[in-house]
């Protein structure tokens, strides 16, 4: 008998296609697939082996129902019909299903099913010839629902299901012709059913094996050429290393030469970042004048409304209007102080949305002292209440570069210096026209800073050049070079643009994009505010007698029960000496003979859990992982006052002991 070739194109013959060949009767793998024959078989039982099982409690189940309608259609035979169904079918489903988890139930699994179909179908077929009247006209149906449960549902090989369906229902037939209970017409009728039942049922049963080894066989070609694929893999790796080994050598000595190139490039960023805080150092020489002009001024305010308290003693309403003014001058000196120590100290940029019109008017406050007096400063303050999201010590060093090279520019003749601050909302028409803005701009919200001068202007053929790092005009030993360089990079890491006009005797304009902003800053500073009082146990440890007196009479008034200590190794002592005495260690971090943070960390080996509060002029020294480690909670800047203190302490107290905030 031929066999059915089924033809897969492939590339594992060179001279032609690989072909499927199976016996068209048994769909035995046949020719050169018969060596499939048995690993199919295998694959076959082990994959169908969760289905089966799954067959069989839904066989037993409905097998078992089927009992109430022989209780309603055979009522005298039910006792008999349900002895065959409880007593035989059901107990071989079960035990089919048990032997279904022993080893041996791979290799018999095929005449395991059978011998299933054979019991369940000749149990229908008793109950259908020795019943009567309906049971005679209507049980041969259940006959039909087993012979379509074994052709598709059970798992059972054409070869094995097809020839004990066609046994079941020849014997049905046999049966139910020569027991005389059926007429003719019936009898022609339910051999149709049967047959087309049969013929349906085996031709669902071929197509499922048929595609099952189909399956099975494109599986084994797909894991031929996946094997193929990696032996070419294995070539082609092997020429790579190859190829690698060749180029070894040449790679150690570009990466040698790499590392050269990156070392040379490091080297060039350190020198860079010292010539940016050495720039950023010489422009607070720059700012000593006026620095020490706004100084004197806020001293003149506190000394003066401080003498003005002590004349208006009788009047307390003037002298607490005295007061509140002494209270706001030293506020703008510690302001003052903050702003010198974050513009000279190396650190990381601090983005927040920033009142640009504040940080233009500050830096012009203090050049006006620094400045000589043949050039006049000038003033355009359009865009009061624009916010941008910025690092105000940066803008600080634009502006600052931007106006002392314009004072440069002007130091022999004198002249104007204008600064303008207005927004300006760019669309995509603008940029189109190119005119008044840089191409290189996007459209969109933007504050606009301009710096004119009236000097002598920038030659065309070196305007190309001045934000190049190191290019200078000014003399030699005047100027670094990375000024304008420094602002660009500052410029473009806040999102902005810089552009600039020039004319030779006619002056130079300057102009910075940043994008506005919407959110406000809000002010954490009101001299009204009320400290928060307690009672709680707090230690006070600072150097300066005077201001560890004055701490611990503002923390009295409040309610607080304070002892104050000038030398850190008394108060570790004290602690030592009664660990449960406080619930608060506050202490200044840089002291004479131990640190604050020394103090802390020693005080924690007594007190794990006492919380405490550093205050220091000088907060980036300190790492934050470590104070948390040790148990600070709060790190304030000096000067501190009363409501920020006692404001710090009732948080700290009310907090869990999880870190600081």
């Amino acid at each position: 008998m031929p066999s059915i070739k089924f033809i897969f194109p492939a590339t594992l013959d060179a001279g032609g296609d690989l072909r499927m060949e199976v016996n068209p009767l048994s769909l035995a793998f046949t020719g050169k697939c018969k060596t499939l024959e048995r690993p199919f078989l295998d694959v076959y039982a082990r994959q169908s082996v969760p289905q089966v099982r799954l067959a069989l409690i839904l066989g037993m189940i409905f097998y078992s129902l089927f009992g109430a309608l022989d209780a309603i259609m055979a009522q005298d035979l039910k006792y008999q019909f349900w002895l065959i169904r409880y007593a035989i079918v059901c107990p071989a489903i079960i035990l089919a299903f048990i032997f279904s988890f022993s080893p041996l139930f791979i290799r018999n699994m095929q005449i395991t099913l059978v011998g299933l179909i054979m019991v369940g179908g000749s149990g229908i077929i008793y109950m259908t010839v020795s019943g009567g009247g309906l049971i005679v006209h209507n049980y041969y149906v259940g006959l039909i629902l087993i012979l379509m449960f074994a052709y598709t549902f059970l798992r059972a090989r054409f070869i094995w299901a097809t020839p004990a369906c066609l046994l079941l229902a020849t014997v049905y037939g046999v049966l139910a012709a020569t027991s005389g209970k059926l007429s003719t017409q019936a009898l022609i009728n339910n051999f149709s059913f049967l047959g087309m039942a049969n013929i349906i049922g085996m031709l669902v049963c071929y197509a499922i094996e048929y595609y099952s080894r189909r399956d099975f066989f494109l599986g084994r070609l797909l894991d031929s050429e996946h094997k193929k694929v990696e032996a070419a893999k294995l070539a082609l790796e092997h020429k790579v290393q190859q190829r690698t080994a060749l180029l070894g050598r040449a790679n150690e000595e570009l990466r040698r030469e790499v590392q050269a190139h990156q070392r040379l490039d490091w080297e060039k960023k350190s020198l860079e970042d010292q010539l940016r805080q050495a720039q950023k150092m010489e422009a607070i020489g720059t700012l000593a004048g006026g620095i020490a002009h706004d100084f004197n001024n806020i001293l003149a305010a506190i000394l003066g409304h401080t003498e003005l308290a002590l004349i208006q003693q009788k009047n307390p309403h003037q002298a607490r209007a005295c007061l509140l003014e002494v209270l706001s001058a030293s506020e703008r000196a510690r302001d003052l102080v903050g702003q010198i120590l974050a513009f000279s100290r190396h650190s990381e940029s601090e983005f927040k949305p920033t009142q640009i019109s504040l940080v233009v008017k500050e830096v012009l406050r203090l050049l006006r002292a620094s400045l000589p007096p043949t050039i006049a400063i000038q003033t355009e303050i359009h865009a009061q209440e624009s916010i941008v999201v910025a690092d105000s010590t940066q803008i600080h060093q634009i502006l600052m570069n931007l106006c002392t090279n314009a004072a440069h520019a002007m130091d022999k003749t004198g002249g104007r210096l204008t600064v303008t601050l207005q927004n300006v909302d760019i669309r995509t028409e603008d940029i189109r026209r190119g005119n008044p803005f840089s191409q290189n701009l996007v459209p969109g919200r933007f504050v606009v800073i301009r710096v004119e001068d009236t000097g002598h202007g920038i030659p065309a053929h070196l305007q190309e050049r001045i934000f190049d790092p190191y290019f200078t005009t000014k003399a030699k030993g005047v100027g670094t070079g990375l000024g304008l360089a420094v602002v660009q990079g500052i410029v473009q890491h806040h999102g902005g643009m810089i552009d600039m006009h020039s004319e030779v005797d006619r002056g130079t304009c300057f102009e910075i994009y940043l994008p506005r902003a919407d959110q406000m800053p809000a002010s954490d500073f009101n001299p009204l505010q009320k400290g928060t009082t307690g009672n709680e146990r707090v230690m006070l440890v600072d150097d300066d007698p005077v201001l560890a007196e004055l701490g611990a009479k503002l923390l009295r008034t409040l309610g607080f029960r304070v002892k104050a200590h000038t030398d850190p190794r008394d108060a570790l002592d004290a602690l030592r000496a009664a660990p449960d005495r406080y619930d608060m260690l506050i202490t200044d971090m840089v002291m004479p003979t131990m640190s604050g943070q020394e103090l802390t960390q020693a005080i924690r080996a007594v007190a794990p859990e006492l919380p405490a509060i550093i205050y220091t002029g000088f907060g980036d020294t300190m790492d934050p992982e470590t104070l948390l480690r040790i148990g600070v909670r709060k790190v304030l800047r000096k000067p501190i006052t009363i409501y920020g203190l006692s404001k710090a302490i009732r948080e700290v107290l009310s907090e869990k002991p999880n870190g600081p905030q």
